[in-house]
């Protein structure tokens, strides 16, 4: 069902004109935590990371990527995304700095490209560090490429989003058991969910489902009309 809801989102979520575009990642294991792993571990377990980009204004989710937090990754997400837009459009990111050669090679001079690039430290606590997070002491919009709107350079929209997944998302919720055990089970966890936020979920704001605020749609799907619609184009 996850690979048919993939074959949905790919036929569906086409032919977009957003106006302002979030970009994050967002963190996960397969099996085991990286820093456990062995020599002879199979290369897809440890870290993965699930890379989305939000239409900030519909909340519409237009692409997403299942993969590591490395370049490879960064311009398989890129290249996704440029496939899904018409037309210029203002793209925000964290400070990662593979997006940009990832951005300059698929969208060129046809964005307006920023980073949001935050400076972090360590939380005064009596936590673990294993368990400690980190404080944000400042934040910093960079304009990378064209002429971006300095007021909309953010990440909130989309970090937002994330933690909707882990709140929605059982393999997502941190320290429990509930990770993913193979690869192919967290992609197909993550293109069902992409899936049902898109289509089926009403969002609190809008009163509408994202697919019918960008109008990819122009009703709220039921879970039986997803299923249904996600084999129809598989099969």
């Amino acid at each position: 069902m996850g690979e048919n809801c993939r074959h949905l989102f790919d036929g569906r979520v086409r032919n977009l004109r957003p106006r302002f575009v979030q970009a994050d990642e967002l963190w996960t294991f397969v099996h085991t935590k990286e820093h456990r792993l062995f020599a002879d571990s199979p290369c897809e377990w440890g870290d993965a990371y699930v890379w989305v980009a939000l239409d900030s204004e519909t909340k519409l989710i237009l692409s997403y990527y299942v993969g590591k937090r490395d370049p490879m990754s960064a311009y398989e997400f890129v290249r996704d995304l440029s496939t899904r837009i018409c037309g210029r459009f203002q793209l925000t990111t964290d400070g990662l700095r593979t997006y940009i050669p990832a951005v300059e090679e698929y969208f060129g001079a046809d964005v307006d490209f920023a980073q949001l690039i935050k400076h972090y430290r360590a939380a005064d606590s009596e936590a673990p560090d294993w368990y400690r997070s980190s404080q944000v002491v400042s934040v910093v919009p960079t304009a990378v490429s064209g002429n971006p709107n300095l007021g909309r350079i953010s990440t909130s929209h989309v970090e937002r989003a994330n933690l909707t997944i882990r709140m929605q998302l059982r393999r997502f919720t941190r320290l429990c058991n509930g990770y993913s055990k193979k690869l192919r089970n967290l992609k197909a966890a993550v293109s069902l969910y992409m899936a049902w936020y898109n289509f089926c979920r009403v969002h609190q704001t809008l009163r509408v489902t994202p697919a019918m605020a960008a109008d990819v749609t122009d009703h709220i799907w039921t879970i039986e009309e997803l299923l249904h619609a996600g084999a129809s184009v598989y099969f």
